[in-house]
């Protein structure tokens, strides 16, 4: 393969990945915009009520998780019926977003045989889903 080639195919996984990437940040900017929204209108109570929020936010994060019956880890998607946890649906959006362009491009790279970009591309999905799911949480001792 000449430079001219894999400069191109370099240049179409790059503009795969950003228009892919301003899509999220899009999507996810827009989402946390209406989670805040429904959040500080009031239009879906929250699961911690806003005026015991600022006595607690204060606190050492046991202390409140006790206090609020805050979930931890992935617990919180059961709570998105509260207008505070609906927030957390843009917070993930951000969050998965370098998964999302991997996945998308991963599928060109090994179109384009470009087998060592795939193989580093993968290795990151895995460990971005590993550290996701929470089993990292064993090796760290939480």
């Amino acid at each position: 393969m000449d430079l001219k080639t894999q400069d191109e195919q370099d240049a179409r996984v790059q503009e795969i990945y950003a228009r892919w990437l301003d899509i999220g940040a899009k999507a996810g900017f827009a989402v946390s915009l209406a989670g805040m929204l429904v959040y500080a209108s009031g239009a879906v109570a929250p699961f911690v009520p806003m005026a015991e929020l600022a006595a607690r936010w204060s606190l050492p994060v046991g202390r409140f998780l006790a206090l609020t019956g805050a979930p931890t880890g992935w617990g919180w998607i059961h709570l998105l019926g509260y207008s505070d946890y609906l927030n957390f649906v843009g917070i993930a959006l951000f969050a998965s977003m370098t998964t999302i362009c991997y996945l998308r491009v991963l599928p060109v790279l090994l179109a384009h045989r470009d087998r060592l970009y795939a193989l580093i591309a993968a290795a990151q999905i895995a460990v971005l889903l590993a550290a996701a799911s929470g089993l990292l949480n064993s090796f760290a001792g939480g």
